[in-house]
C-alpha cells in the first residue's frame, strides 16, 4: 500500500494561533465598525460617503474616468485568462506593483496637469481620488493574481505527491 500523507505543522512554544487569529479578526472588526459606522468628516455614513463621491465626479465631461475603468478591466480579464500561467501571473503582478509604487508621483503629475484631459481637479494631496479609482481596483487584482498563485502551487504540490506515489507503488512493485 502507498504511504501515508502526513502533514506536520511546528508551533511555536507559548504560541497560541487561535488566540492571535481572534485577536486579529477582534483588531479587523473594529477598524470596519469605525470607518462604516458614526460621524465622518462631512457625512453621517459611509454610504454617504460613497454617495458624495460618486455625486463629486462629472461623469460626462471626464470620459477619462471610463477609461481608466476600461484599462483596469482589461487588467482583470487578462489575469483570468493567464491564470494557470504562474511566469505571466508575476509579470502582471510586477507591473501592477510598479504602478501602486510610482501612484504618488502619478497623483502629484495629474494634480499638475488635471486641465489638458479633466474638467475638475480631482488629484488632492492626500491622493485619495487615485487611491479610490487606481489603487484599489489594482490592490483587488494583486489579490486576485496571489488567490491563483496559490492555487497552482497548491496544484504543483498535489502533481509532484501523485508522481512520488506513483514512483513508490513502481518500486514496490519491482521488488
Amino acid at each position: 500500500s502507498p504511504p501515508a500523507i502526513a502533514c506536520h505543522v511546528s508551533i511555536m512554544e507559548g504560541f497560541n494561533l487561535t488566540e492571535a487569529a481572534s485577536g486579529l479578526m477582534g483588531a479587523v472588526e473594529d477598524v470596519l465598525k469605525t470607518h462604516l459606522t458614526g460621524d465622518h468628516r462631512y457625512t453621517q455614513s459611509f454610504s454617504e460617503d460613497v454617495q458624495a463621491f460618486v455625486h463629486a465626479i462629472d461623469w460626462r465631461s471626464d470620459l477619462w474616468i471610463f477609461g481608466l475603468f476600461l484599462v483596469e478591466l482589461v487588467d482583470v480579464l487578462i489575469i483570468v485568462i493567464n491564470r494557470r500561467s504562474w511566469e505571466r501571473l508575476a509579470t502582471i503582478f510586477m507591473v501592477n506593483t510598479a504602478v501602486l509604487a510610482c501612484a504618488e508621483r502619478l497623483n502629484s503629475l495629474a494634480s499638475s496637469n488635471w486641465k489638458t484631459f479633466s474638467s475638475q481637479d480631482y488629484f488632492d494631496q492626500a491622493g485619495v481620488f487615485a487611491s479610490v479609482l487606481v489603487g484599489l481596483p489594482l490592490l483587488l487584482c494583486q489579490f486576485l493574481i496571489v488567490g491563483f498563485l496559490l492555487r497552482e502551487a497548491a496544484c504543483m504540490v498535489i502533481r509532484v505527491k501523485r508522481l512520488e506515489l506513483k514512483e513508490a507503488k513502481r518500486k514496490a512493485k519491482n521488488e
